[in-house]
């Protein structure tokens, strides 16, 4: 019966934990203020409380007073230009100079079809310059912008959300840990521990969505194609037409006329004189039968 005791104290622990954890992870909550959450392990021994809550929703709606703005930028830039590699290699340059990177390329096609995608990072406070720099990277040729997208998007709000989530769960994590301590017995200390480990998961997690936004809005996203320009068909009739091949081209139809004309001789004789000499044996013999069969009968001669 002692052991059965001690696990029926331990489940309003876990269940008050249960709740606590639900409250930190509401996105709102009815207005006034929140009692604390105690907990009394077997014995009736205070373990201590975990702190109250604060409304995430209502601090994500509250002013943003001191709070820096997030915003996320991305854009993307078709161009096309003479020498894709030069533009996409000065392209580079002009990133790299205002404190970006690379995050991303490919390329496609031959030399006459290429097609050079390149995702870049750039700084926030250096987009606009960079955008315009890039606008005129021809590589030494030409240049002509086919297609030009920026989007932005206003994640403040999400960030301060995730802020007052984080901030709710680390103070419970600290609470919790207090408890741990004052645990006198290994079933209280698991049923702890399995609280404290599922909050700080959850720290981690948000923790992890935190960071990326502030990520990308700190480093705008510019995704820039650069498409080779397409040589024109005069060009193209011009370079393909050759005139050596063109004689040679000349002197193989006029070959493939004349073997064509001797292989018709040589059916005409083989085949056509034989065949030719037999219908005209059976056209004499036809005009033969005729005359023979006009031939009017001679009279009865008298004695």
């Amino acid at each position: 019966m002692r052991v059965t005791n001690r696990s029926l104290a331990v489940l309003p622990l876990v269940v008050l934990v249960g709740l606590s954890l639900a409250a930190c992870s509401a996105s709102s909550s009815d207005a006034g203020p929140a009692q604390p959450v105690r907990f009394t392990a077997a014995g009736g021994k205070d373990l201590g409380a975990l702190p109250t809550a604060a409304p995430a929703a209502s601090a994500a709606a509250a002013p943003l007073a001191g709070a820096q703005t997030l915003i996320i930028k991305t854009g993307q830039l078709d161009m096309q230009v003479s020498n894709p590699e030069a533009s996409a290699a000065q392209s580079n340059g002009i990133v790299g100079a205002a404190g970006g990177y690379v995050s991303a390329s490919g390329r496609s096609g031959d030399a006459d079809t290429l097609v050079i995608s390149v995702t870049y990072r750039i700084p926030v406070a250096k987009w606009d310059a960079t955008l315009a720099s890039i606008h005129g990277a021809n590589g030494g040729g030409t240049l002509k912008i086919l297609n030009e997208q920026i989007q932005t998007q206003d994640v403040t709000a999400s960030a301060v959300d995730l802020d007052a989530r984080l901030t709710n769960l680390r103070a419970t994590e600290q609470a919790l840990l207090a408890i741990m301590i004052k645990a006198t017995t290994i079933t209280d200390t698991l049923a702890v521990q399995a609280q404290l480990t599922t909050v700080q998961g959850q720290i981690e997690e948000l923790q992890a969505q935190r960071n990326q936004l502030g990520d990308q809005a700190a480093f705008s996203t510019l995704t820039v194609q650069f498409e080779a320009t397409p040589n024109t068909q005069t060009t193209s009739a011009t370079t393909g037409w050759n005139l050596n091949g063109t004689v040679d081209d000349a002197t193989a139809t006029l070959v493939k006329i004349g073997q064509d004309l001797a292989s018709l001789g040589v059916w005409l004789v083989i085949v056509g004189l034989p065949v030719g000499l037999g219908l005209f044996i059976l056209l004499l013999v036809y005009r033969l039968f005729r005359r023979i069969r006009r031939r009017p009968a001679e009279p009865p001669k008298t004695a």
